[in-house]
């Protein structure tokens, strides 16, 4: 039996069974599945049954169907553990049976394997935070999770400590423990202290913001050619951003920690949305599970450049990204390139001549840095447009930026400065 269950929508943990040959969702009363959100059309799409799976076709909804972040615009084919969304507020999750718990203890659980016949895949699913709906695997036996891009799961929210969690893999599934985090790691929420072993479908809550949803799976073992294949460990995927109608490529093989993140078409190192360009002498590498793609042109001309100094990023640069990809403007910063070095004066080039517009976060760092005057009076130069974000409103700006479109930041409110923030790119971009 297959079904579905929502992860973030009206209901969130709503369990929608599919049991007969068709099965219609959308907001009106004659549907099988009924949703009550202005997302959903009063038609909005219907499952029919193709074997053992389903298939989902959009009936010109509003708003769209998406499944693992690509417009479905014929129909599609699920598979288990497929991510299908209903325009921008409902994510649910396909399954073609009910979910198993994990053994208590399995000789092979350690190696990902439940019996001789299937495996079980662990996962993190978001349902809380800057990438909501986004699946995380668990391949790996230790698994970092926090704000620095060393960690294997990469979270970009001010709240989440540059290294806030760790996963160890046990022969019972992933034990998580906190690691020494400002804000605290949650487990159903309760604070863990110590180590404690998850369970099927366990809340973890970083912070106040994040919410990840525990993830075990049995899955079956595919043989080829009498040589095992362990989903997810080897096989080719197809690679869709979380909100895209583009796919970034043809296939690639998945990362040991399946972090393989896209914020929209080809990027360079991606960072739940922020951009930063790196060249590479090969089309696709992997290091410490993360994809380093190389950088093409043309890559960034529907990206917006930040200039700031770096004092500047944990106070407000780093939840303005955050609220900027939440509304879909990628961003590009330099925060993760060595300044003055080659791969950064590279990627600073190709930003400068493809970003389309420029905000500065006017401090008095960010005024005296060289790098940012550098950015703002090119920008000035070419007759893009330039926003500045005044984060110390007391300073005296300087001449170029005196007629700038300005915003004012509200330390007691970031997020309504961010609101007016993009409210004026969307207008600019009209």
């Amino acid at each position: 039996m297959s079904r579905l269950i929502m992860r973030r929508g009206p209901t969130p943990g709503a369990i929608y069974e599919l049991e007969r040959d068709s099965v219609a969702l959308g907001r009106g009363s004659k549907n099988d599945i009924i949703i009550h959100d202005n997302e959903i059309s009063r038609e909005h799409c219907v499952f029919r049954r193709v074997m053992d799976d389903y298939e989902v076709q959009d009936l010109n909804s509003s708003n769209g169907t998406f499944v693992n972040g690509q417009r479905v615009q014929a129909v599609w084919l699920l598979q288990p553990g497929a991510i299908v969304e209903f325009g921008d507020t409902i994510t649910m999750e396909y399954e073609r049976s009910a979910r198993k718990a994990a053994p208590a203890a399995s000789p092979g659980a350690a190696d990902g394997k439940a019996d001789g016949n299937s495996v079980l895949h662990y996962s993190l699913m978001m349902t809380m935070g800057p990438e909501m709906g986004q699946v995380h695997r668990l391949d790996s036996l230790i698994i970092t999770v926090g704000r620095d891009l060393t960690n294997d799961v990469v979270i970009q929210d001010p709240e989440i400590s540059r290294f806030h969690m760790r996963l160890r893999r046990t022969d019972k599934g992933y034990s998580v423990e906190d690691m020494g985090s400002t804000n605290g790691t949650f487990v159903n929420g309760s604070v863990i202290d110590g180590v404690k072993l998850l369970n099927p479908d366990d809340v973890i809550r970083l912070a106040r913001q994040v919410r990840l949803q525990y993830v075990a799976r049995s899955e079956p073992v595919k043989s080829v050619n009498d040589e095992t294949i362990v989903p997810g460990s080897g096989e080719n995927v197809r690679l869709y951003s979380t909100r895209s109608d583009h796919a970034l490529g043809e296939t690639a093989p998945l990362a040991p920690t399946g972090l393989l993140r896209a914020a929209n078409t080809h990027l360079g190192k991606t960072t739940g949305g922020l951009r930063t360009l790196s060249p590479m002498p090969e089309p696709v590498t992997q290091q410490t599970g993360r994809m380093k793609i190389k950088s093409q042109i043309g890559d960034l001309t529907d990206t917006l450049f930040i200039a700031y100094a770096r004092p500047d990023w944990d106070m407000v640069v780093a939840s303005l990204v955050s609220s900027l990809q939440q509304a879909g403007i990628q961003s590009w910063v330099d925060q993760y390139l060595v300044q003055h070095g080659d791969d950064w004066r590279a990627s600073l080039e190709q930003a400068l001549s493809e970003c389309w517009a420029i905000v500065v976060v006017t401090t008095e760092q960010s005024l005296a840095s060289n790098y940012v005057k550098m950015a703002y009076r090119y920008f000035t130069v070419q007759d893009k447009p330039l926003i500045t974000l005044l984060v110390e409103p007391e300073i005296t700006l300087p001449p170029d930026l005196m007629g700038s479109k300005s915003i004012l930041y509200d330390s007691e409110n970031p997020q309504r400065s961010f609101h007016k923030l993009i409210l004026e790119l969307m207008h600019l971009r009209r």
